[in-house]
């Protein structure tokens, strides 16, 4: 059952999965013990009231889908943790399975699996989002395969479809801006130095500051990959030293065969450290950094569980910054809907603004909002038509982004301050605390 969706919403997705699923005929069931057996294909808009459905065929497909075990959560709760893991990056769907989730991407243009170099983006997509989402391995990196409906479960839905190459870049991105956050201390414990052609071994005081969250019945061999992946990305181990960084991570709770297996999987990968990271932590610390010492802004651990706070006032800050870029979007859009003497309606602006439907929709909900952009818009339009210096100059943007993004607020738990974020008379980004109303920072 789909939750939390209207009909309209629910009618739309449908008509979207019956156009990305493009056979007419499609291999879906109703239980696990049938995926042990042939399954005859059958008419698409049948096999769309089963519970299990396949996604692509050997040609070509247009779904990413991750597979997360061991969630115990309710879909409204772990839908705030894929958004907060993802920076506001929404998928197509969230769906509750047995013992975690599904969260599926819709691609906007089917992936043809003898396109080699789209394949291997999106196998990278899969490999990142497996590790961010710390999925299981198995059932996120295939391409092809059987998933569960959303339709037929308990799921939580909209109408993105997803572009490649920005798929791409939110999944790099948002993975090793999470590595290098959530593991921030460890890689400072494990730094290695350069001696010639060797490498310094982790000590074992090393070993034991390394975060372990996770390490727990049914998830020991995905944590023990998700972290060895990320240590070869970070470069702080190279191919020949996984073998050792496993049996050191895993302290004899898994079989030695089972470490072999992990390993093998690893190398199959052939990674090499990404050039990004060092482009990464630079901007985690950089001129946010003393304004959050400067506000009292840090890390804190809250029932033995650390409270990443820099993290998230970051994603707010961002979240600030493309509504500001949406709002200039939306004034030029306007402002050449008024040029071309057409109606303002949803299709003529999202042409116009090259903003989408639905977040022109948002806007437009905002009433006093969508007629303060209207209103710069028209007296922009009217500059275009007066001869030069006759009209007045434009409304300072800030005035209307401030307007926009009143909304967004950072509870900072830990002293229970909350920060408001504007823009100053420069055009700058910060943020204040509504208690002292001071400036707090600079973007």
């Amino acid at each position: 059952m789909v939750i939390e969706q209207n009909n309209e919403t629910i009618i739309e997705f449908h008509k979207i999965l019956q156009d990305k699923l493009y056979l007419e005929n499609i291999q879906s069931c109703n239980t696990k013990d049938q995926l042990n057996y042939y399954i005859k294909p059958k008419n698409k808009l049948e096999a769309l009231h089963d519970k299990f459905i396949k996604y692509g065929t050997n040609r070509a497909t247009s779904f990413v889908i991750i597979d997360i075990d061991n969630i115990n959560k309710t879909i409204q709760n772990y839908t705030k943790d894929i958004t907060y893991k993802l920076n506001g990056y929404e998928p197509s769907w969230i769906t509750k399975t047995d013992k975690g989730f599904h969260v599926g991407f819709i691609l906007e243009k089917p992936l043809w699996l003898n396109d080699d170099i789209q394949k291997k983006k999106v196998e990278e997509i899969k490999r990142d989002l497996t590790l961010l989402l710390n999925g299981d391995i198995a059932g996120s990196h295939r391409l092809i395969g059987y998933w569960r409906n959303p339709i037929r479960h308990e799921s939580i839905i909209n109408l993105k479809l997803h572009d490649i190459d920005k798929l791409q870049e939110i999944a790099t991105n948002q993975y090793f801006e999470s590595f290098s956050l959530f593991d921030e201390q460890t890689i400072n414990n494990t730094k290695f130095e350069n001696r010639g052609k060797n490498k310094k071994e982790l000590s074992k005081s090393n070993w034991e500051q390394i975060d372990k969250t996770g390490f727990i019945k049914g998830n020991r061999n995905s944590f023990l990959f998700n972290k060895i992946i990320g240590m070869l990305y970070n470069g702080l181990i190279t191919n020949n030293q996984i073998l050792a960084t496993l049996n050191n991570l895993n302290q004899n709770e898994l079989e030695p065969s089972e470490i072999n297996t992990i390993a093998k999987s690893i190398l199959k990968y052939e990674i090499k450290p990404n050039t990004n990271k060092i482009k990464i932590e630079k901007r985690i610390k950089g001129i946010y950094h003393q304004e959050l010492w400067d506000n009292n802004i840090h890390n804190y651990k809250k029932k033995n569980k650390t409270v990443f706070a820099r993290q998230k006032i970051g994603q707010k800050i961002s979240t600030a910054k493309i509504i500001q870029s949406t709002v200039e979007k939306l004034i030029k859009g306007y402002q050449q809907t008024y040029i071309n003497h057409e109606l303002f309606i949803n299709r003529n602006i999202e042409k116009n603004s090259n903003v989408k439907k639905r977040t022109i929709q948002r806007y437009r909900n905002e009433r006093e909002l969508e007629d303060t952009i209207k209103t710069e818009a028209f007296k922009r339009y009217l500059q275009g038509l007066a001869p030069k210096d006759v009209m007045a100059n434009d409304t300072p943007i800030r005035n209307i982004v401030n307007l926009a993004i009143k909304w967004i607020e950072f509870h900072y738990e830990k002293n229970s301050k909350v920060f408001k974020f504007t823009l100053d008379v420069d055009g700058r980004l910060i943020f204040y605390d509504l208690e002292g109303c001071g400036v707090g920072m600079a973007a």
